[in-house]
């Protein structure tokens, strides 16, 4: 069971969000706590405890932003259900860059730009639906004596053998780009995919096998492939190769509020 801090992003001026993922096959994380520190050395102060392991990430209301003349540095704390001698903490995070330097404007600028262009212009309303690596096992598929799923395209966790299967969708807006063909040979002969482009703003932290569902037409697609794009070496969105799924798939039974309006 090992936390680690995948990204601490500054959204000015109203929050930092926070995401980790943990190393948990077993399924031994019971909680997670945040823990933050103006100090990397700490003390560190929680502030948000017994989030179920199934959350991952965490969105910071409590800080000051606007005066940029601090820096604040989170920990990880993922509690085992086997006692508290076993808890263990992530490596301390900060944003990665000094963000009162050029760069923090330089990033602040992309990301603004990025976000009116896909609001007004090109982009359309998608949500990502990050697939669950840790937490509980399902019950209904998972063998735990072979640590295998004796169901496949399990109709709880969809294949992915955690309970739920996918974390709840976050909704934003995205670009996407027209799905070339490409070719490959399999064992049942030639397979054709069609791979489309994704762009998307720099959180939440998108990997391979995350789902993304189009809102208008419930299209839904299967990340193969991310690409950060840095502008000063600081993460300003990630392009995103993804393959359409057949709507025969187990993930268009996945639940995503296609009417949501939020954004």
């Amino acid at each position: 069971m090992t936390p680690r801090i995948q990204q601490v992003l500054p959204v000015y001026p109203d929050f930092i969000r926070v995401q980790w993922t943990i190393e948990d096959k077993e399924g031994s994380c019971g909680s997670v706590d945040v823990l933050r520190s103006e100090s990397p050395n700490g003390p560190y102060t929680v502030v948000e405890q017994g989030l179920d392991p199934s959350v991952y990430f965490y969105t910071d209301y409590d800080v000051e932003l606007s005066g940029l003349s601090r820096t604040q540095y989170y920990i990880i704390r993922a509690v085992s259900i086997y006692g508290p001698h076993l808890t263990q903490l992530s490596e301390s995070k900060s944003y990665g860059y000094e963000h009162n330097d050029h760069r923090a404007r330089v990033a602040r600028k992309a990301r603004r730009d990025l976000r009116v262009t896909l609001e007004r212009l090109n982009g359309v309303k998608i949500a990502i639906v990050k697939k669950k690596t840790y937490g509980p096992r399902c019950e209904y598929c998972y063998n735990p004596s072979t640590k295998d799923t004796i169901v496949s395209n399990c109709p709880k966790c969809y294949g992915t053998s955690f309970t739920g299967g996918y974390h709840d969708p976050v909704y934003l807006w995205g670009k996407l780009d027209p799905a070339p063909i490409q070719s490959s040979l399999g064992t049942s002969g030639k397979i054709e995919t069609a791979i489309t482009g994704l762009t998307i703003i720099d959180y939440p932290v998108v990997s391979p096998d995350d789902l993304v569902v189009e809102l208008q037409t419930n299209r839904r697609f299967k990340v193969q492939r991310v690409v950060k794009s840095e502008s000063s070496r600081v993460l300003v969105h990630q392009d995103l190769q993804a393959s359409e799924l057949s709507r025969s798939s187990p993930e268009y039974a996945v639940p995503v509020d296609l009417n949501y309006e939020e954004f």
